[in-house]
């Protein structure tokens, strides 16, 4: 009724006025005056008071096109200094319509824009407020006119189903359980998200009302959350019915046909889902925050509840419910039990963050991998790679490292090893992973993709910390120009002016996250730079953006199909259009980047494994000479410094031995490195030979005698041993040494 008083006060008054503006007045003698237009004349019997007078004078001289008069009344309102409770009333009053046209008058803005967002606040602060929403549905049950009463509840939403759920589950009066289902279904396919989550209630009571409501709704949507609940032996008889003609309905146009659907169905149904939001997480419905809504039974509260949460996270848990319900109904089905332990693993890495230590306590999903047994592990890891679920791939590896067998790399049946597979996986993580899962299994024999072991230990000495991009581009002021644009968005990029120069940098440099490359790309063209990036195992996976006129789009669609994961950016003179088109894209690909901490455990664990290969059978297998530059910077580093010198100890190579002689002199290092440096010197030339120059050799021998640390100089004694001294040397050298004393 308030609605309807106010349109009919608002008519009456709008009529009053245009009436009063065009009557004609009774002809008597008018004193002179100067000359006005009807325009300057306020069209209102009389000025507003009070604020609610004041909104309704804006609306009215904005719908009569007198914006002058519509920002005087708007001054006043906002003078007035309306709190929310009086925002709230004038909606009710006026619909969020009208505030909408305010904010979309031009001579309004930007303080009409700002009252929106006022009103906004205000509308959702009073939304998710538990005791407003549970007087909205106890006036719908009381009201006598419910009609009314339920305009009130409709307009609060979705936010109102959660306490209407909750009331039908309390309420034992089947004339306010009628109630409260009409009031759901007259509102209509909002509250759909939330029938979905209501499925899982405890309670057989609101399972069936949640159905009904779907049904009533014609809900298609629905159709992969019933197939369980209609083919579960353990679920309610009530529920299971309902559920299976409901599903017939929605499938085969009629309930009497739930007979042609059989539980064979439900599991293939149901693992299919699991495999399409395992391998596709943005299926559902994206907002535009990129958040995906899931609605869920919240015992505390006695009903739904929503959350949202970011695709990736969204879609394994979609996965992991839809893999745990086929398996239910196919306990002894490998399929249904690879799915939901994947699900299980990634979701395990994904919500407790990447860059936290992985524990495998008993109700951890990473302990329950570790019962599964290897060749369980190594097919959720082999579906992982295939799905790109890298937190379920890096999990899989951590298990794998510690029960897998040397079998896990070898070939199976003709199907290449998974472990080796991953080494070649788009996420640096699982690169790294794949590499010290291999070493931890300490094979014996050579393996194909073994050179890449060495090659992603070395790459993890020298990243750099942030995100990096080779930008491919013969015009070198483009290029810059592109660089600038990468780097508003964080990435430093190295420029090259060839695709050869441009595949050497992204093959041999560490931390490469995108690869972008202009349409004319010289020595070599675009469609060989491509192939070759692609065909090598370092950037096979490496993300590519071509970039050039638009018209050139159609041009390289073959080719950049051939590439993925590659997308085309059409040229722009701004960095806002550039990243327009870029961000989507990069953003579908990479996980988040390497926490400093992560980075440093990397570092370490790297050295050490290029140490151990270096002093031990492995060294046969794997040439650590590949990693030489890589060491010789990470001999720089305190914190890894002992275990790259090991390393390069083992490099038959004279700027190795150059290395090991410059820390051993270097005053300024610490006294524990000047002498292992000195002990993997001396090895080095016992093993490899003297590769140093004469004058290396005098500086040497000058800083062996000069220095005055007696460990330091002990040690440095038996590098001057390993030069193989003559003779005369060694006589002199006895001479000097004074006969021990008798006592």
């Amino acid at each position: 009724m308030v609605r309807i008083r106010c349109g009919l006060t608002t008519i009456v008054a709008m009529v009053m006025t245009l009436v009063s503006a065009v009557a004609p007045v009774a002809a008597q003698p008018k004193p002179p005056q100067e000359k006005s237009s009807t325009f300057d004349r306020s069209p209102l019997l009389k000025e507003p008071k009070t604020p609610e007078e004041m909104f309704a004078a804006t609306l009215l001289t904005v719908d009569l096109i007198r914006p002058d008069l519509a920002v005087k009344y708007f001054d006043q309102f906002e003078a007035a200094e309306p709190d929310d409770e009086l925002l709230l009333k004038l909606r009710d009053q006026y619909g969020t319509g009208d505030f909408l046209k305010l904010a979309r008058t031009k001579e309004l803005q930007p303080r009409s824009a700002a009252l929106l967002e006022r009103l906004n606040a205000a509308a959702r602060k009073q939304a998710e407020d538990p005791d407003f929403l549970a007087g909205l549905v106890q006036n719908y049950l009381q009201a006598k006119n419910r009609e009314l009463a339920f305009v009130e509840l409709r307009n609060a939403g979705v936010n109102a189903v959660p306490e209407i759920l909750k009331q039908l589950s309390l309420s034992e009066a089947t004339d306010q359980q009628d109630a409260l289902f009409r009031a759901l279904t007259k509102m209509g396919d909002l509250v759909i998200p939330p029938m979905l989550g209501a499925l899982d209630s405890p309670k057989e009571r609101i399972q069936i009302s949640a159905v009904d409501v779907l049904n009533w709704l014609d809900a298609s949507v629905a159709i992969p959350y019933l197939w369980f609940p209609a083919f579960d032996e353990n679920q309610p008889v009530g529920f299971r019915t309902a559920a299976k003609r409901t599903l017939a309905k929605l499938l085969k146009g009629s309930p009497e046909r739930a007979a042609q659907l059989s539980s064979i169905d439900a599991s293939n149904e149901l693992r299919r889902l699991a495999r399409l939001y395992y391998r596709n997480p943005g299926a559902s419905p994206i907002d535009d925050n990129g958040q995906i809504s899931l609605w869920y039974w919240k015992d505390s509260a006695g009903t739904v509840a929503q959350q949202t949460y970011p695709p990736d996270i969204a879609g394994l848990l979609l996965s992991a419910r839809f893999a745990r319900q086929a398996l239910s109904l196919s306990p002894d089905s490998p399929e249904p039990q690879r799915q939901y332990l994947g699900a299980l693993l990634g979701l395990e890495v994904t919500r407790n963050g990447w860059d936290k230590p992985r524990v495998a306590s008993p109700d951890s999903a990473l302990y329950l991998a570790m019962t599964a047994g290897e060749e369980m592990v190594s097919q959720v890891l082999s579906e992982a790679l295939e799905a790109g679920q890298s937190p379920t791939a890096l999990a899989a590896l951590e298990v794998l490292s510690q029960n897998g067998s040397r079998e896990q790399l070898s070939s199976q049946k003709g199907v290449k090893s998974p472990v080796i597979a991953a080494l070649n996986s788009p996420d640096p993580r699982v690169q790294f992973a794949a590499a010290t899962t291999i070493l931890k299994l300490d094979p014996k024999t050579a393996f194909s993709g073994s050179t890449r072991v060495v090659s992603i230990l070395a790459r993890a000495l020298t990243d750099p910390g942030k995100s990096r991009a080779i930008v491919i581009d013969a015009d070198g002021q483009r290029a810059s120009q592109t660089a600038g644009f990468l780097a508003d968005h964080g990435y430093d990029s190295v420029v090259c002016a060839t695709g050869r120069e441009g595949f050497e940098q992204a093959a041999t440099s560490a931390g490469v996250e995108v690869i972008v490359i202009n349409v004319n790309c010289m020595r070599w063209d675009l469609t060989q730079t491509l192939a070759n990036l692609r065909a090598d195992a370092r950037t096979a996976a490496t993300p590519i953006v071509i970039y050039g006129p638009s018209a050139n789009r159609e041009d390289v669609s073959r080719v950049m199909a051939r590439s993925a994961p590659a997308t085309f950016v059409a040229q722009s003179p701004t960095a806002s259009d550039f990243l327009a088109q870029f961000v989507p894209f990069m953003a579908n690909q990479k996980t988040p980047p390497l926490s400093d901490h992560e980075r440093s455990l990397q570092k370490g664990a790297a050295v050490y494994w290029l140490a151990i290969i270096g002093s031990g059978n492995m060294s046969r297998l794997f040439d650590i000479s590949q990693a030489e530059k890589e060491l010789e910077l990470a001999v720089e580093d305190p914190a890894v410094a002992m275990n790259a010198l090991v390393a390069l100890g083992s490099i038959p190579a004279r700027a190795a031995q150059q290395k090991l002689a410059y820390v051993a002199l270097n005053a300024q290092v610490d006294d524990a490195l000047r002498e292992a440096a000195s002990g993997q010197l001396a090895y080095h030339i016992q093993r490899h030979g003297l590769l140093l120059t004469r004058d290396e050799v005098i500086r040497l021998q000058a800083g062996w005698k000069q220095t005055d640390r007696p460990g330091v100089k002990s040690a440095l004694a038996s590098v001057m041993g390993s030069l193989r001294p003559d003779a005369a040397i060694v006589g002199e050298r006895l001479r000097q040494f004074p006969v021990p004393p008798a006592n």
